[in-house]
């Protein structure tokens, strides 16, 4: 049952994300949150039964659920997009300043020390250390700082343990090196998990690049064909691409006159294309790409856009088609 459950967390909103690399970061963010949530779990129960530090097991239950708190949380990764980083920061502060207090309360003889170091090496599953270079040293310099200051400083206005005596501290350090270790291990695995992630989602960029390539190449091979059946000459084709490009009034004229065919073909299609959308065909067939038509018209590339979708749905071509190759093959 209670795996079920977190599996169903885990698991219940990447399966309706259409983004593989954001379905697979949240998946993989959400089982970091589990094991944070199990790790600040079982310490606050091994506090309270063992020791009875109501004050140390409360703080830790209510950082347990905190990470239980973000897991349930639907949409993160798209409604915290833009705070994101802020949010982060945010949480890196708060759990500086709560190992920093305990560590105080502990009377700095518990090993507590030990989570400042963990803190640091989850820095890099979190951040990019190219993107967020001042966010990274900010984090960095705020503990070192809490460190050092704790490290020197006795903070006597600060509430100590009273529940923890002398010959618990052994026990306490090493329960507190245990879990260091553990969490830096943790840390290891999932940023390693995360780089695995970032490289395929390279990959596949350079092979969707490499397809575009080879799909334009394709393209321009299509058009130099037609053109040849169409009888025209190399001086012919920099007349009308002349035209296409300085957005002359003449250039749609001409173009009929180069390809009497295409028009009709079009118009056979989908008698209802109003004159701007032939225009933008014509510019389609000659493999105009959006942000070349979006210059030569003299339009933004979101106004393209929306006529290339507005064209593609009257002309009922598939998505998954090249509406260039499309209109080279009329």
């Amino acid at each position: 049952m209670i795996y079920k459950f977190f599996y169903k967390m885990i698991n219940d909103e990447t399966e309706k994300m259409n983004d593989d690399f954001d379905s697979n970061y949240l998946n993989l963010i959400n089982r970091y949150l589990l094991l944070l949530f199990l790790i600040f779990m079982f310490y606050s129960v091994f506090i309270i039964t063992f020791f009875g530090d109501m004050l140390i097991s409360t703080f830790l239950t209510v950082i347990t659920f905190f990470w239980l708190f973000l897991m349930a949380l639907k949409g993160k990764t798209k409604r915290f997009r833009n705070i994101l980083k802020s949010f982060i920061l945010f949480i890196f502060v708060l759990l500086t300043f709560i190992v920093s207090f305990f560590n105080i309360y502990t009377y700095k003889n518990a090993g507590v020390e030990y989570f400042y170091f963990c803190l640091l090496f989850a820095v890099p599953f979190f951040l990019n250390y190219k993107k967020d270079a001042f966010a990274i040293f900010l984090i960095t310099f705020m503990i070192s700082i809490n460190f050092i200051v704790v490290l020197y400083f006795d903070f006597d206005f600060l509430p100590k343990s009273r529940y923890i005596e002398a010959g618990d501290f052994k026990t306490i350090k090493l329960l507190n090196i245990l879990f260091s270790v553990a969490s830096f291990l943790m840390d290891i695995v999932f940023i390693t998990q995360k780089d695995a992630l970032i490289h395929g989602l390279i990959s596949d960029k350079k092979e969707k690049d490499s397809t575009i390539k080879d799909l334009v190449k394709t393209n321009t091979e299509l058009m130099k064909h037609q053109m040849l059946i169409n009888h025209l000459s190399e001086e012919n084709i920099e007349e009308i691409l002349s035209l296409a490009e300085s957005n002359s009034p003449m250039f749609f004229e001409k173009f009929q006159v180069f390809f009497p065919h295409f028009i009709p073909g079009v118009l056979k299609i989908n008698p209802n294309l109003i004159h701007s959308e032939l225009y933008f065909c014509a510019l389609m067939k000659l493999d105009f790409d959006t942000k070349k038509i979006a210059q030569c018209t003299n339009n933004s590339i979101r106004a393209v856009e929306s006529k290339k979708y507005r064209i593609r749905k009257k002309l009922n071509i598939s998505s998954e088609i090249n509406i260039n190759s499309f209109l080279i093959k009329i």
